[in-house]
């Protein structure tokens, strides 16, 4: 075989892994091999089938272990082997290969580790079907972080804890419920039910929530592992709680499934191939025939539609939420600016916390005269920005007075501040300290407090506030219609999210917890969910929407972009009921009725070189 049609039965492959292809595989005529020479192995050699470790590969090689090894390589082992010229991990997937006589098959260099069981790696394998990618990416995701050689011995369980939630006992009567509470309810009750099933799976969204329920489930008795640090202790069967990627954790076979926070988009990967945790969790239930519950204030249409719907009685959840104050900005006068109501300057100048949240981060790029209307530009026509007493040109830095240059009036405003603009006049206004927040939720910076206050209680900044900061008495939403009217379909359950969030921050009504959301818009079915603390409200006239438009939970869709997208989708053929919907800047966004025909029509489309995402199941469409 030549060096070409090497290549090709690898299926292609991007650019970025050019580099790699020519050192692994650069054949010269005398490295092929002769298809007379038989295999030299010795006596009680066991051939074993090896994944490499290289999703621009992502291909299995034959490898011999001699007898003494043997006994300790098992399907999942972590090993490393010879790879024309190179020393490349990769996983024992198959053993007792009968080999060819064409191949002369070389010797395992070492045995690293422990990895994932079989069961892990037909779901891997599941996994780069439905996603559309590489088997080695998700055999990476369920491998321990360091090398395992042992598992140790489970310990002897103490009494089990008593679960007095007849809500989280009922969740468990159905092989899939989707269980709707309130933002501020105690969620562990889940995870305990869980864990007093047997081998149980635990699901959160971030790595700090992970931590704390793998704590408490402690304090009660249980053996927990948190994934991937106890990775070894999972694979000996303890209850196993972590994020996203624990979904492949080796734990197994499962008798109960738990994913808390169902709704939150942390449990999916941004990165293609981009899986989501909720579905690979669903189907590890599905395999094991273990009960799969999903946890959520505001569950999402995909969970709706996976199971049966368990809901807590209408005034526990009603009182769970907190006081919803909708104020309708549509009266209100231009020259109070885009953020700040009447009804946010009496809140904000009262001596309470208040957390105020606008997904925009900056001061402004426009600013336009309060009493004509127009927008101050220089005499070439660029933008000036508002920086203090003066009209800034932000390309020359040049700067004049504060004049509109039609009536000549000296009182400017912005437009669409951002989280800086906003805490500048946040600041003025109500002469108190701001903390400006605008940091994404994983990012490990502090706050940036404007001036020096002496109490941290005035906050602005995107919904990274939401996360960065403990309890406040109100969360304010600036401009929540940014929010419902995104160019992406799930706007609205989104920003209905985005409430649930705060009300945690706020706590419910009976302590106090007020949200206020500013919005045009003061009759959308999620701000009026929100406010009744009942959203089937909007989750009912959202289902319906998405059905007549061809959106998931009813359709399938993968979005392809990149700059090998355009020559992937010439060569693309839309088998079955795959239709290409439209493109868009160099995108093309496809739509089926089922993941196995979007999927396979996917992966029978010859890869070109270059950049090419796939996103199988865009969050953000």
């Amino acid at each position: 075989m030549g060096r070409g049609e090497f290549l090709a039965a690898f299926g292609g492959a991007s650019c970025r892994h050019s580099l790699v292809q020519e050192r692994l595989f650069d054949f010269e005529p005398e490295d092929e091999p002769d298809n007379q020479t038989q295999p030299r192995l010795p006596d009680g050699a066991v051939v074993v089938r090896v994944l490499i470790d290289e999703p621009a590969i992502d291909r299995e090689f034959d490898y011999w272990v001699d007898g003494n090894t043997a006994e300790s390589v098992r399907v999942g082992s972590i090993v490393r082997v010879d790879l024309r010229g190179r020393r490349v991990r990769g996983w024992v997937v198959e053993r007792d290969i009968e080999v060819s006589s064409a191949f002369d098959v070389r010797k395992i260099s070492k045995l690293s580790s422990l990895g994932p069981p079989p069961a892990i790696i037909d779901l891997c394998r599941w996994a780069a079907r439905r996603w559309v990618g590489s088997t080695a990416r998700f055999m990476r995701t369920a491998s321990p972080p360091t090398n395992v050689d042992l598992l140790p011995r489970r310990r002897r369980s103490a009494a089990p804890p008593n679960i007095t939630d007849e809500l989280a006992i009922k969740a468990f009567d159905h092989p899939v419920a989707i269980v709707r509470i309130s933002p501020t309810d105690d969620d562990t009750s889940f995870a305990l039910a869980a864990a007093v099933r047997g081998r149980a799976l635990i699901l959160t969204p971030s790595i700090g929530a992970a931590q704390h329920l793998a704590l408490r489930l402690r304090r009660a008795g249980v053996e927990a592992a948190l994934w991937d640090r106890d990775w070894a202790a999972s694979a000996a069967g303890a209850v196993t709680v972590g994020t996203r990627a624990a979904a492949f954790a080796p734990i197994g076979p499962l008798d109960s499934v738990v994913v808390l926070d169902e709704h939150d988009e942390r449990y999916q990967e941004e990165s293609s191939p981009t899986w989501h945790a909720r579905t690979v969790a669903l189907e590890r239930a599905r395999r094991d025939d273990a009960s799969c519950v999903l946890v959520s204030p505001v569950p999402s249409l995909e969970a709706l539609s996976a199971g049966n719907l368990v809901e807590a009685n209408r005034r526990r959840e009603r009182d769970g939420w907190p006081a919803v104050e909708i104020v309708d900005r549509r009266g209100d006068d231009p020259a109070l600016g885009e953020w700040c109501s009447p009804a946010l300057t009496r809140l904000v100048t009262a001596d309470r916390s208040v957390a105020c949240v606008i997904n925009r981060k900056g001061r402004a790029r426009l600013c336009v005269c309060s009493q004509c209307g127009e927008v101050a530009r220089t005499v070439g026509g660029r933008a000036l920005i508002l920086d203090g007493d003066a009209l800034v040109d932000p390309g020359s830095g040049e700067s004049r007075p504060v004049v509109c240059s039609e009536c000549g009036s000296t009182r400017m405003r912005r437009l669409r501040l951002g989280v800086g603009g906003v805490a500048e006049e946040l600041a003025a206004l109500t002469r108190r300290s701001v903390t400006e927040v605008s940091a994404a939720p994983g990012e490990t910076n502090q706050p940036q407090s404007l001036g020096q206050p002496e109490n941290d209680d005035l906050f602005v900044g995107t919904e990274a506030l939401l996360y960065r900061v403990e309890s406040v008495d109100v969360v304010v939403f600036l401009d929540i219609d940014q929010e419902l009217l995104a160019p992406r379909f799930r706007a609205g359950e989104q920003a209905l999210a985005l409430i649930a969030r705060a009300a945690r921050l706020v706590g419910p009504k009976a302590l106090g917890g007020r949200i206020v959301v500013q919005t045009r818009m003061p009759e959308h079915p999620a701000l009026r969910a929100a406010a009744l603390g009942d959203p089937t409200i909007f989750t009912d006239l959202e289902m319906s929407a998405r059905a007549e438009a061809g959106l998931p939970p009813h359709k399938a869709l993968a979005v392809v972009s990149g700059a090998a997208a355009e020559a992937f989708m010439a060569e693309f053929e839309p088998l079955g009921d795959v239709e290409v919907v439209g493109s868009d800047d160099g995108s093309w966004l496809l739509r089926s009725g089922d993941h196995n025909s979007l999927t396979g029509a996917l992966r029978a489309t010859q890869r070109p070189p270059g950049r090419l995402r796939i996103e199988v199941d865009p969050a953000r469409a």
